[in-house]
């Protein structure tokens, strides 16, 4: 046998195996569920899909497989995943509330900034009312997307910078800020002084090492996951806005799934909700603690600081009224009104 048929044999083989192993997998799956995310596997999104994989795997066996895509794998940026939620291509994606901002404006009012006073009063509203209000009314304007949770994705959003140190309002003026492409983070940095510059994630590193930013709205987490502190060198832990990831599945995949199922995948976001929440706590400090051994600085606001900001950009209340109307801010107001007191809305 020649050389170049034995080498031809080997391949077909390989093939053939692999076809069969996939062929199997599929034969032993009544349902696939794939779920795609643009950060990458060291991040919370990913740890929550891991736990939304093993719960469906403790409740219905191999009745589902679960297939992770990370990093833009199966979507290559934002868009390209919401549309293929929307055609039932993909069943289950994350966005953030900035992300959403262009699919459903409104939405927005979660991340007016300086909103929550801490995790439990954020968790509390965001496993309330008002977003699965928001859910229902995204789902009836027939945008194809169902909301199943809302877990978190790096803590809390604060201010990194390249070699500003923040110590006032005043500090930010003038300075280039990278946002999302979210009409009021883009109106925050505005009335904050600063100039706000619209960036997908994956182009932070390289615009900030190209002296395109003085900085970034982002977490401690993300800054040392994304190794933004190559050229990050100070923190302002100020905390302005609450991470939340919102999970949605396709209401065209969600369709094809029996009843039994869908109570299993439900269980199974909660589940997923619960394990990022986890992990932006627990990943915080080990976090800062690289961040301050590489040479960077940290400063946490003060009471009086946190003042100053909230009032410069107080006129985001009406901003967002003027623009969007309705009654979710007041809706807002209540349940964290109501999550402060201890109980939920």
């Amino acid at each position: 046998m020649s050389g170049r048929l034995r080498n031809t044999l080997l391949v077909l083989i390989t093939v053939i195996c692999i076809v069969g192993i996939f062929s199997s997998r599929a034969e032993q799956a009544e349902f696939t569920i794939r779920v795609a995310f643009l950060a990458s596997q060291d991040d919370e999104d990913y740890i929550g899909a891991v736990a939304f994989r093993d719960s469906l795997r403790r409740q219905l066996g191999k009745r589902v497989e679960v297939q992770i895509y990370p990093s833009g794998q199966f979507c290559g940026n934002e868009r390209e995943c919401i549309e293929a939620l929307q055609s039932g291509i993909l069943e289950v994606h994350q966005t953030t509330i900035g992300g959403l901002a262009g699919l459903y404006g409104p939405a927005q009012v979660l991340d007016l900034p300086y909103l929550f006073a801490d995790d439990a009063v954020a968790e509390c509203v965001m496993d309330g009312s008002v977003p699965q209000a928001m859910g229902e009314a995204i789902l009836q304007e027939g945008l194809g997307l169902r909301l199943m949770a809302v877990g978190n994705t790096g803590g809390w959003r604060s201010f990194a910078m390249v070699d500003r140190r923040i110590k006032n309002v005043a500090d930010l003026a003038g300075l280039r800020v990278r946002t999302l492409p979210s009409a009021l983070e883009q109106e925050m940095v505005r009335e904050l002084g600063a100039s706000p510059m619209a960036l997908p994630f994956s182009e932070v590193y390289t615009a900030l090492g190209a002296g395109m930013l003085a900085g970034t709205k982002n977490s401690i987490q993300d800054v040392m996951g994304m190794k933004f502190d190559d050229h990050i060198r100070h923190m302002f832990v100020d905390r302005h806005s609450y991470m939340a990831a919102i999970w949605w599945y396709s209401a065209k995949g969600w369709e094809r799934l029996p009843a039994d199922v869908q109570a299993a995948v439900m269980i199974a976001f909660r589940e997923l909700a619960a394990a990022t929440r986890r992990a932006a706590k627990e990943r915080e400090t080990p976090a800062i603690e690289r961040f301050l051994a590489g040479g960077g600085a940290v400063d946490y606001v003060t009471s009086e600081q946190r003042e100053e900001f909230r009032a410069a950009t107080r006129t985001l209340r009406k901003w967002y009224q003027d623009k969007y109307g309705g009654d979710w801010l007041p809706r807002v107001d209540t349940a964290i009104a109501e999550c402060e007191r201890g109980g939920s809305k």
